[in-house]
């Protein structure tokens, strides 16, 4: 065991806590928050140096292993003095009290595919929430590193709408590393808050990537610690974007009055007009619609049309960072066939695919599919049925869980025995089925 490594130490690394010396600082800091009587009682030079090398034949003493396992959240003391496995971290082991937790939350990180297989990435997803918001409680980078940062994190806010979602998993985590690297290291206030800004953005795109993946869970995970470190930031905009986008996770899970559990706080408190309150208003919008509440949605979709109107121009920008007029369009539309208002529907959905960049991955889509489902409403079905076959077999489209969701919805418009029905069953047989979801939703697949 003499070349084994713990996955303390990895972790200690990672956070430039590698001498005793600072590790008993940290753990110092610690133990005030689990007991101020642990204070001073961090483990002796030899004992710290058998813990990093593998060396411990049973656990430490209870006051030892509550330390470590605030220190690192989401794992058990017998994981921190245990090998490191690059892939898997560690093997799970009938002692360990989180084992069964563990394996579940590797399962759901493995649906990821290959992408997130890289060497670091399943723990990163899985304890990248955490890590961000222990590296907030923590804490000079040089301006150009800084714009970087901020660049890269526009960038991928932006890109994330183009490709399939998943393929920007990895570099998202490796801008995020840096981020929380540089807020572990004490930055001058005005720099930690513009760092806490990028780590807001980051998360954000990380939940967007999970959210398409169909990982519900680790989504919201990524939205609340998004939320945080807006928060932390001083940022409200960026907090009612991560607040939107965590309305997704309601929205697709067939839960209306989740939504407006989730949103209404928030526009009850008149915010300033901006895209992500206009957002906040759509998804309020949809969810009243959902429901049948047809003045709550006409009021709902002005209000948003009135905050977008009123918001500033530079902030209404294409990416997951704002909110465009064809996006509100979209919202209308689903509402639209919601309340069987078909003619304005229709109006709605030609009014985004006019203004929508067609070679975005998920929304134009979605918008075909509520265009061919208010032509079902007025009985035009073969003419639904090719507008929702282009929808699903565009080069440009991502079989998200949003579009997969509005693909089979879709499917419970036609009339069971036609014709069409038949043959639209057809066309999703290719696809995954729906897996075990907050409520059933039909599992992504990668468009190909």
């Amino acid at each position: 065991m003499t070349n084994q490594r713990s996955l303390l130490k990895v972790l200690l690394a990672r956070r430039h806590l590698t001498t005793r010396a600072a590790f008993a600082a940290e753990y110092d800091k610690v133990a005030r928050q689990v007991d101020r009587n642990l204070i001073g009682t961090a483990p002796s030079r030899e004992q710290f140096t058998r813990w990093l090398a593998c060396k411990v034949k049973t656990l430490p003493r209870a006051d030892h292993c509550r330390v470590l396992e605030r220190m690192f959240p989401g794992h058990s003391a017998q994981e921190l003095l245990s090998p490191y496995d690059p892939v898997v971290a560690f093997p799970d082991t009938g002692d360990s009290p989180h084992g069964e937790e563990k394996s579940t939350n590797r399962r759901e990180i493995f649906r990821l595919g290959a992408t997130a297989m890289a060497v670091g990435l399943v723990e990163n997803v899985w304890n990248g929430p955490d890590l961000l918001e222990q590296a907030l409680d923590l804490g000079s980078v040089s301006e150009g590193r800084l714009v970087l940062l901020e660049q890269e994190a526009e960038r991928l806010g932006q890109r994330v709408v183009k490709v399939p979602p998943a393929s920007l998993l990895q570099e998202t985590l490796l801008s995020l590393s840096s981020v929380r690297e540089l807020l572990g290291q004490r930055q001058p206030a005005h720099v930690q808050q513009r760092l806490a800004r990028v780590g807001a953005q980051l998360a954000t795109v990380v939940g967007e990537i999970l959210f398409n993946s169909n990982q519900f869970p680790l989504a919201r995970r990524w939205y609340l610690a998004a939320a945080r470190a807006a928060l932390e930031a001083g940022d409200g905009y960026l907090s009612d974007i991560a607040l939107a986008g965590a309305a997704y996770l309601p929205t697709y899970a067939g839960e209306p009055r989740e939504v407006l559990a989730h949103v209404l706080p928030r526009l009850e408190q008149n915010p300033s007009p901006s895209p992500a309150v206009a957002w906040l208003w759509g998804f309020a919008a949809k969810a009243h619609a959902a429901l049948g509440h047809r003045d709550a949605f006409e009021r709902a979709i002005d209000a948003s049309r009135t905050a977008l109107e009123r918001s500033p121009a530079d902030s209404v920008r294409p990416g997951i960072f704002s909110f465009l007029p064809e996006k509100l369009s979209f919202y209308e539309a689903r509402g639209r066939v919601d309340l069987r208002d078909a003619p304005g529907a229709a109006n709605a959905a030609a009014r985004a695919l006019a203004a929508y960049d067609l070679t975005d991955t998920t929304e134009p889509a979605l918008v075909r599919f509520e265009h061919a489902s208010a032509l079902v409403q007025t009985g035009e079905t073969e003419e639904a049925c090719r507008i929702a076959l282009g929808a699903v077999t565009d080069r440009h489209t991502f079989l998200s869980v949003s579009v997969m969701t509005r693909a089979h919805e879709f499917g419970t418009l036609l009339p069971p025995q036609s014709p069409e029905a038949r043959q639209w069953r057809d066309v999703l047989i290719g696809f995954e089925r729906p897996e075990a979801l907050p409520t059933p939703l039909p599992a992504s697949r990668t468009h190909t």
